[in-house]
């Protein structure tokens, strides 16, 4: 019989990765709390990742809105090929937040935007929900934006508060980094020049219901660089001029410094804060 020695520094690797795998595949699952009450489903905020985005995308930001807001992770929704759903977990609890995972990490807004609509249907038909929130990072808000100018008003639910975190709202390119980062002069008017996902969302953002709160959030690096190294300011803000909603519903926020990079904005602990605040204080 041939013996098989683990040294104690490959048992302490075996164990890390272990838990580094467990890590990550906690991620993009439920979070079990204890106390969590079956029968009161309250505010409902779906999380959707931006471009090719996964269960990191999210997933670090939603474990600390459980930890820290009280927030209830019971329900993770991922979104197949073919654009079945599939659920896990139950939807149960105040303050809960779905997160979402596309499958296919290179769909476009378009067509994520369906599979909103399809996502928002079930939670209507399953839970009897009627109201929801929406958070989107990147690509993510194009789609929210996108369901709304072009879905929402066939909804079967209402969606009170949008969060939109370094969306590329007037970029010349949505899904792919150019080589100098889009930052269209803002006039009184709107941007200077509109580009084309601008003008699209334009075309039919008169369906957007007047009574929709926002969160519009930016990030800026430096004094000197002012976007997130992916996003401007300018375009992240061109959805004021779409919005044209009064201060009370609309709301920017820029978040400055080196942890207020594209792929970071959501790893910030400002921008939990803020978060919370806006669904679940105001």
């Amino acid at each position: 019989m041939k013996l098989v020695l683990i040294t104690g520094t490959t048992l302490v690797l075996l164990i890390s990765l272990t838990l580094l795998i467990r890590w990550v595949v906690a991620l993009g699952r439920p979070i079990k709390r204890q106390g969590r009450l079956a029968t009161e489903i309250g505010a409902v905020t779906l999380f959707l990742p931006g471009y090719f985005g996964s269960r990191f995308s999210f997933g670090p930001l939603l474990k600390r809105l459980v930890k820290n807001y009280q927030a209830d992770k019971s329900l993770v929704i991922i979104v197949k090929r073919t654009g079945r759903l599939k659920l896990i977990g139950e939807l149960a609890a105040k303050r809960s937040v779905v997160q979402i995972l596309f499958e296919d990490k290179t769909s476009k807004p378009r067509q994520q935007a369906v599979w909103l609509d399809q996502i928002c249907q079930l939670l209507k038909n399953q839970y009897q929900i009627d109201h929801l929130n929406l958070v989107g990072h990147s690509m993510g808000c194009i789609t929210i934006f996108w369901y709304l100018t072009h879905q929402q008003q066939h909804a079967a639910v209402t969606i009170d508060r949008v969060v939109a975190i370094a969306g590329p709202f007037n970029d010349s390119e949505i899904a792919r980094n150019t080589a100098i980062v889009d930052s269209v002069p803002l006039t009184a008017a709107g941007p200077l020049k509109k580009r084309p996902i601008y003008s699209a969302l334009a075309a039919n953002i008169a369906t957007l219901p007047a009574s929709i709160q926002v969160l519009n959030i930016a990030g800026r690096i430096s004094d000197q660089q002012k976007d997130d190294g992916q996003v401007s300011v300018n375009s992240a803000f061109s959805l004021r001029y779409l919005l044209n909603r009064s201060l009370r519903r609309y709301h920017e926020l820029i978040v400055r410094g080196r942890r207020a990079s594209h792929r970071l904005l959501h790893e910030n602990r400002l921008v939990d804060k803020s978060i919370a605040k806006f669904l679940w204080t105001q």
